[in-house]
């Protein structure tokens, strides 16, 4: 370990090169892990924020609540949660969101002590609008009134939240069947019962999303090691002669292997710390219009890959070293 920092120290430019390479690297893939986890969260934040872990939805909707629809009364043990996208005009001002609903006296979500037809909506809709204004669904007609404001986002969209007899009321008003999108709770029914997590992931688009960023974060990684591993071959070619006195004064081939991995384990661990560190640093001041979160196990685990993939690159210099006859490069030929 000792000889590992001290090659380091006196060669202090080629391993700087090698260590800001990889903490870029390392840094664009702990950003994409961010903006990945940042949209996950976006996809289905109000899903995420109710306070339960047990949805049931019609078996024919494939987990997606805007496509179940259970006919009332709900049971006494569970609570009600409608569910449906909506198109709001003012004028000729128009804005997409998703109406959620619940009990007025329900603890599970947002405090909803509202009269019928008063709406809270995520901050990101007063855009156009603002509090106290009116505005209609595009599609029935229906009047809801801006009452105040609550986070609350769902397939990338805002979301307005009611009580359950504002969905009632727009319901009989557009003159739809009386239906509900999920009973919440843990009480057995004929429905299909599924977690948070399974109703997060059956948002659309959210399966799609997250699988193109787990693509281009392995790319990256593997990227990474193999550049990471070239560094270190060219390294070792560059200093067969040195090597080669190495061992022909006695060191043995494992000291100077393990000299060989001390210095790739220092260099991606002090480069994923340093990316983590940016990485918070940079969630701190990204606009919140840019849906991006900072997950610490997450930048943890991908740090870990990239640990676990630069020390299998390092096979390949420790087989050249191991294979390294002194004679042969003293005398400069590089077998």
């Amino acid at each position: 370990m000792n000889l590992a920092f001290k090659e380091m120290w006196r060669q202090k430019r080629k391993f700087s090169l090698i260590f800001v390479i990889t903490l870029l690297i390392v840094l664009l893939s702990t950003l994409i892990t961010g903006l990945a986890d940042g949209l996950a969260y976006d996809n289905g934040a109000s899903l995420r924020e109710l306070d339960t872990e047990t949805f049931q939805l019609a078996e024919d909707a494939d987990g997606q609540l805007t496509r179940s629809f259970i006919e009332l009364p709900t049971p006494e043990t569970l609570t009600p949660l409608g569910v449906k996208p909506l198109t709001l005009v003012d004028g000729t001002v128009k804005q997409d969101a998703t109406l959620f609903t619940l009990p007025w006296d329900s603890d599970i979500g947002p405090a909803l002590d509202l009269a019928v037809g008063e709406v809270l909506v995520d901050p990101s809709f007063l855009g156009d609008f603002k509090l106290g204004d009116t505005i209609q669904d595009f599609t029935t007609g229906y009047s809801f009134t801006i009452a105040g404001t609550t986070d609350g986002r769902y397939s990338h969209a805002p979301v307005m939240w009611a009580s359950m007899e504002t969905w009632e009321a727009f319901q009989a008003d557009s003159g739809q069947p009386e239906y509900v999108s999920a009973w919440l709770g843990e009480t057995e029914t004929s429905l299909a019962t599924l977690s948070k997590q399974d109703v997060v992931e059956a948002v659309p688009g959210y399966t799609a999303e997250q699988s193109t960023f787990t693509m281009m974060r392995g790319f990256l990684l593997f990227i990474g090691a193999f550049i990471l591993t070239a560094f270190f071959y060219m390294l070792t070619l560059q200093k067969l002669p040195e090597l080669g006195i190495l061992k022909a004064i006695g060191i043995r081939p494992r000291v100077i292997g393990t000299a060989l991995v001390t210095q790739v384990m220092a260099t991606v661990l002090v480069a994923s710390l340093s990316a983590a560190a940016l990485t918070a640093l940079v969630a701190s001041f990204v606009p919140t219009d840019i849906p991006f979160r900072f997950d610490a196990g997450h930048v943890l685990l991908y740090s870990v890959i990239m640990f676990g993939l630069s020390l299998i690159g390092t096979l390949l210099p420790l087989w050249k070293l191991r294979h390294l006859d002194a004679a042969d490069a003293l005398g400069g030929t590089l077998q």
